[in-house]
């Protein structure tokens, strides 16, 4: 007698001591599994010529040479599969070969990922016990021995498996590195409301120790971290999370554990868990095994391992999503997201005092602020949806929770898939060059102001490209092997040289061919683009998200070196179909007597030539009747040309009632227009009409909130009809301000360090001297800084005089010169210097 059981897998690994590989996760029913499999074994492909190369090497070895019903990726020949009775044999196998220089296409494939691609498993399971072999565990609730695992039946849904979550605080000494507080809250992902949460504290022995609901004093630091390791035991939580986790609270815990010699298991296998410094990066907390790390997204840096668990940060998290902020402390986005904030709300040195202070005259608030913290973790995820879309995304690509963003690793799983379903072996993963290819097409812009823009856009352009004209690694693959041989030796392939070159390929404008028989790329897409329609009808805007973000990877994977698939070629068959495509847009625009003011990779600014008593409902009538005729157009240019049928679709997206582009700044340059950046007064269907800036100082991170401020007003003062009176008026008043410290708090910068201040050797960005008197080592973040007569400083430090004439310049002069130029004005209006503005301390406004 069997038993069905349905669940999600969290964490695959192999056993090597055991040879056997250990699945664990969470059922349906909200009981953690693990699922042991002891009959399956690790096996390497390789390549009928390496036969007799591989059996003098692999001599010693123990292994059977079985005839594999796969053919290699170019379909150059056929491949032969050694399975071996041990998981380090296997290891030792593929050693050898690299040493060796023998190649192999899965020879860096871990088992766990080898066995889970074959039965096409992605993350939600069904599992078939038979009777008597299943048991209780000892860190789990159930344990199956070597059961039937496969896809679950179609309609289960990995939303409805009530993994549990964990949020992690740590709240540390920042002169000794010992951690004062230690919080944790936990809850099913589907019902966080439901979270309960505690925190322990760290006190002097001297201290009264009262226990209270959810508040646990400890008078050492090895006990609280021993009760830490015990809780996580107890609470039995699939993923482990935290704001900044992976880059200070993990590591801090894996120090601290190993300072006082307590095992870190953290996991649900008696196995330490483990730390991965970033690259360069400083660390106690066991080596890095690059063997083990190699699968690592390079974007990331930290990584861990938790034998059964995931460790995903929130804020990587967050940074992914399709959400901006313009600061991403927990504080930050806590306000943004929850309209809440943390109970200390400081931030820099004063931040370190004030919780310092409340350490020691009120523990209890102190314990209150750190699971507080804890607790805003999981309301961030749960009210953005960003946990549900990581465990979507998990499970339509394959890859583990904490992979699920990364975008290489993704594809390569989702590829590899589709591969195995058509016996053929993946690419060998060797070191390449891969240029990528130029960014999407920019028009030249011209700068002014503009009335009654529309604004048309190509849906999804890159992936329909693709989709259109079959742009996919295996038949560009394919193609150029058979253009290859047809050119080399043509009496070998007869059925090649029977036929023209056009009937047998798809050539893209920058010359790489593809196969004209159907690609994987293309049929993903197509199924992803179906899947997407279906979301989007359902109003699952969240669902809706991952089919469109995991489309549009597509091209940037296609283009990078960590893709085994990569290939310059590629990339710019891509882009340069989309520029082709632009072009062809824009010329059809203008022979319709519409003049293009701008266009960018997949959109076209048109002045559309109507007036602005004009409503809505007609402009959108207007850009329907064009966009339909275009496509039609497109249509029958590329069936022309290519006698393929077009995926390639425009859209009329929106209407500026004005329009505005910059001027380049560049004096040389006068007469044009800066790319990337403009301005627009938005109708909305009811009338409305709102600012929306794009690539400008209001939406950028970099400039300060005065800035933002300022070209948000000043682009609203022009809209509505305001002159060079208004606009000198306006700046004169604020360049007042300025100079009596009225503005101060909105002049501070905040700029984000990608790398480490003493990674930086030919150049100082202000950035960069900020974070190095603030004594940031191997570290990263956003830094905070003021302008003074002195140079950039920390806005947390004492600093000296603010430099009110690098503002009035930089953050004031430069924008309202900008808006002034595009208007037509004179931007000589402005003043050059306090002198201009300032007499004996008064205000001087003469018109």
């Amino acid at each position: 007698m069997t038993n069905e059981y349905r669940g999600f897998i969290v964490h695959a690994y192999a056993d090597r001591r055991r040879d056997r590989l250990c699945i664990l996760g969470r059922l349906e029913d909200g009981r953690s599994f693990a699922a042991v499999e002891t009959r399956w074994r690790p096996s390497l492909l390789i390549y009928e010529n390496d036969l007799n190369r591989c059996a003098a090497l692999l001599s010693s070895h123990r292994y059977d040479c079985l005839p594999a019903v796969i053919e290699s990726f170019e379909g150059r020949e056929k491949l032969l599969e050694l399975k071996f009775q041990t998981f380090s044999g296997r290891a030792a196998a593929a050693a050898a070969l690299e040493k060796a220089g023998i190649t192999s296409p899965d020879i860096d494939e871990k088992p766990q990922d080898a066995f889970l691609t074959k039965a096409d498993i992605r993350g939600p399971v069904q599992i078939v016990q038979v009777e008597g072999k299943v048991r209780p565990g000892h860190l789990v609730d159930l344990v199956f021995l070597d059961p039937e695992l496969s896809l679950p039946p179609k309609g289960f849904s990995p939303l409805l498996v009530p993994l549990r979550l964990c949020s992690i605080d740590i709240e540390t000494n920042v002169k000794t590195g010992s951690i004062l507080a230690l919080s944790l809250c936990v809850s099913p992902w589907n019902d966080i409301k439901n979270k309960r949460g505690f925190v322990r504290v760290l006190v002097p022995r001297d201290h009264p120790v009262t226990h209270r609901e959810g508040l646990i004093f400890h008078h050492d630091e090895k006990s609280m971290l021993q009760a830490f390791l015990k809780d996580i035991a107890d609470c039995d939580p699939d993923v482990l999370t935290g704001w900044n986790f992976l880059d200070f609270d993990y590591p801090r815990l894996v120090e601290r554990c190993s300072a006082y010699r307590i095992p870190f298991i953290l996991g649900r296998s008696p196995e330490e868990a483990k730390f991965f410094p970033a690259a360069g990066g400083s660390g106690t907390a066991g080596e890095k095994n690059p063997a083990e790390v190699s699968h690592l997204d390079r974007r990331y840096s930290a990584a861990a391992l938790v034998p059964g668990r995931q460790v995903i940060d929130a804020l990587r998290i967050v940074r992914s999503g399709p959400r901006r902020f313009p600061a991403y402390s927990l504080e930050a986005v806590a306000q943004a997201v929850l309209g809440v904030s943390k109970t200390v709300s400081s931030s820099g040195d004063k931040k370190i005092d004030d919780l310092e202070n409340l350490y020691h005259d009120d523990p209890i608030a102190f314990g209150e602020y750190c699971k507080r913290d804890a607790e805003l973790v999981l309301e961030i995820l749960e009210k953005t949806g960003l946990f549900r879309l990581t465990l979507e995304r998990a499970s339509l690509t394959g890859v583990s929770l904490d992979k699920a963003w990364t975008s290489v690793k993704s594809f390569e799983r989702v590829y590899g898939i589709e591969l195995g379903a058509r016996k053929i072996a993946p690419v060998p993963r060797i070191a390449q060059k891969v240029s990528g290819a130029a960014g999407g097409t920019v028009l030249e812009p011209l700068p002014g102001f503009f009335p009654n823009v529309g604004v048309f856009d190509f849906r999804s352009l890159y992936p329909t490209i693709m989709r259109t004209f079959n742009i996919d690694p295996l038949a560009h693959a394919r193609a150029t092997r058979a253009r290859a041989l047809s050119g080399a030796n043509a009496t070998s392939v007869p059925d090649i040289t029977s036929v023209p070159a056009s009937e047998l390929t798809i050539q893209a404008p920058n010359g790489a061919v593809f196969s004209r028989e159907p690609g994987i790329l293309p049929e993903l897409i197509g199924s992803y683009f179906e899947e997407r329609r279906k979301a989007l009808q359902a109003g699952d805007e969240e669902a809706s998200f991952v089919y469109k973000i995991l489309m549009n990877s597509f091209y940037g994977v296609l283009g990078t070196s960590s893709c085994r698939y990569g290939k310059t070629e590629l990339a710019g068959a891509i882009t340069s179909f989309a520029r082709k495509w632009l072009h062809f847009s824009r010329d059809w625009f203008n022979a319709k007597g519409y003049r293009v003011l701008y266009g960018d990779t997949d959109s076209l600014f048109v002045e559309s030539g109507l007036g602005d008593r004009v409503p809505y409902a007609a402009f959108l009538e207007w850009g329907n009747a064009l966009s339909d005729e275009l496509n039609h157009c497109l249509r029958d240019a590329i069936e022309k040309e290519y006698r393929l049928q077009s995926h390639i679709e425009l859209r009329f997206e929106k209407l500026y009632r004005c329009f505005m582009i910059p001027p380049l700044r560049n004096l040389r340059a006068e007469g044009r227009g800066r790319a990337k950046g403009y301005g627009g007064w938005l109708l909305a269907p009811s009338g409305e009409l709102t600012i929306e800036i794009k690539g400008m100082e209001a939406v950028r991170s970099d400039s300060t909130p005065l800035a933002r401020r300022i070209q948000t007003e000043l682009l609203e003062q022009v809209f509505k009809g305001g002159g060079e009176r208004e606009l000198k008026a306006y700046v004169y008043n604020i360049l007042k301000e300025l100079r009596q410290g009225l503005l101060d708090n909105e002049l501070i910068y905040r700029k984000r360090l990608s790398r480490t201040p003493e990674s930086y050797t030919s150049s100082t960005p202000p950035q960069v001297k900020a974070a190095r008197a603030l004594g940031w080592k191997n570290r990263r973040g956003t830094v905070e800084y003021v302008w003074t007569t002195s140079g950039p400083e920390p806005s947390s430090l004492p600093h000296g005089q603010l430099d009110y004439d690098h503002y009035a310049e930089a953050q004031v002069l430069s924008v309202a010169r900008s808006i002034a130029a595009a208007a037509g004005w004179n931007t000589e209006i402005f003043p050059h210097s306090k002198r201009d503005y300032l007499g004996d301390g008064q205000m001087e406004l003469e018109f």
